[in-house]
């Protein structure tokens, strides 16, 4: 017999159980810093199992393959990067810096928010490289938000290699500074807006400032699913508070209050949500708003110059623009205000995923899976007494010897934390 179900108001329909049930958990990434990079008879290049079939983009520390896993048959994007040249550009963020002075809340290289370039730049692990984008998506899961499966590194070469999900149609839109791209219809527009909206608000609640969102970093995938793509220069903020102080992204594409030099703390939240706008312009107008070859005077447009507005937008349209790019952030509109706008509803005949649906952050570590962790690192260690103990013995000991020795080491473990436990 099945159950019945719950009343409207019985505990189990309540909000927090709700949100209990949907909670979402973290991506699982794995890292393999043991790859080994071949090459095929037809002379592709391979990075373990993963087979590099073409070049489909490049970028300036790298280009991104479309990869074949030859185990499943799998499609990839696999970005590969250049160590060196990402230990130059580490070299130089810290020289920019003045070194590892401050606060430790800029952007994140290193292992976690308030590990500095410093110490990333002078780490023997190659990941830490890439150890703020690999932070980000670490934490999130969400269906807007592009999926990293694995990154490996070849000790023995310069590339590091970021797997991730293939998006097969590719850019939101090509924006050139010199031409006009053909631009969506506004139910096209409408439809790609919301599901920007749906990642970039599941990243706010999360407590994470994109601070790239232009059409490059917005890709369809197959089924024209967009997802959101490269946290390089994503930033981490504290709860409550996501004031931000350095500038990043796109020059097009950044918010008035990124334009002066020495601006202080900025809302991550306001100046994503300008960069939304930025991207909803392109899509109506297929280019940006404010366009120039010299860099000082985009920055002072951006500021000063009154945005222009193509012929033919519906009044709703015009309104959203005007409140989303709002050259003050304090009176910029907000994420929920865009959720309850005529024109984002269709004057109120399209619904969106709620956001308390849509902003389940991703869960916390329950206790078994700490414990799970624990064990982990400590088989880790199991290992690396093993092998030192193997070293010590003959080169011409089998596999067999180093496994018994393993569980030696196990049963020493063991033994010393059961005598410990008795002490206590």
């Amino acid at each position: 017999m099945s159950a019945s179900p719950s009343p409207p108001n019985s505990p189990q329909s309540s909000s927090s159980s709700s949100r209990r049930k949907h909670l979402r958990p973290p991506s699982v990434v794995v890292e393999t810093l043991g790859a080994t990079t071949s090459e095929t008879k037809e002379g592709l290049r391979k990075i373990n199992n993963y087979l590099l079939k073409k070049e489909i983009g490049r970028g300036a520390f790298g280009t991104v393959h479309l990869g074949i896993d030859e185990n499943t048959n799998t499609e990839y994007a696999i970005k590969e990067f250049s160590k060196s040249r990402l230990r130059k550009k580490e070299q130089m963020d810290l020289f920019r810096s003045g070194g590892p002075r401050g606060r430790g809340r800029g952007r994140m290289m290193g292992l976690g928010v308030n590990r500095g370039a410093a110490a990333a730049a002078a780490s023997s692990n190659p990941l830490d490289l890439v150890r703020g984008e690999l932070a980000v998506l670490k934490k999130l899961n969400h269906p807007h938000i592009v999926r990293l499966y694995e990154v490996l590194d070849d000790p023995s070469g310069d590339s590091l290699y970021m797997v991730f999900d293939m998006m097969h149609n590719g850019v939101l839109m090509d924006i050139e500074l010199d031409q006009v791209a053909p631009p969506y219809t506004n139910d096209m527009a409408r439809r790609y807006f919301k599901e920007m909206m749906l990642g970039i608000e599941y990243l706010h609640a999360n407590d994470i400032a994109h601070r790239d969102i232009k059409p490059d970093n917005l890709l369809l995938s197959k089924d024209n699913v967009l997802k959101i793509v490269d946290f390089g220069v994503s930033e981490m903020f504290v709860k409550g508070n996501d004031k931000l102080k350095k500038s990043a992204g796109s020059p097009a594409f950044m918010a008035p209050e990124l334009c002066i030099a020495k601006h202080g703390e900025v809302s991550g939240k306001a100046t994503d949500i300008w960069s939304m706008g930025v991207t909803l312009y392109c899509m109506i107008h297929g280019k940006t708003p404010f366009v120039s070859s010299n860099l000082l005077e985009l920055y002072e447009m951006i500021k000063d110059a009154p945005v222009e507005y193509g012929d033919g937008l519906s009044d709703s349209l015009l309104d959203l623009f005007h409140r989303i790019l709002d050259k003050n952030p304090d009176t910029r509109i907000t994420m929920r205000e865009l959720r309850e706008h005529p024109w984002i509803t269709n004057n109120g005949t399209e619904t969106m995923l709620s956001e308390e649906d849509n902003c389940d952050v991703v869960s916390e570590p329950t206790e078994e899976e700490m414990n799970n962790a624990i064990k982990s690192i400590a088989s880790i260690f199991a290992v690396m007494k093993a092998v030192t103990k193997f070293k010590r013995h003959s080169r011409s000991l089998s596999q067999k010897s180093l496994n018994q020795m393993m569980e030696d080491v196990k049963k020493e473990d063991e033994l010393a934390e059961a005598t410990q436990k008795l002490q206590i």
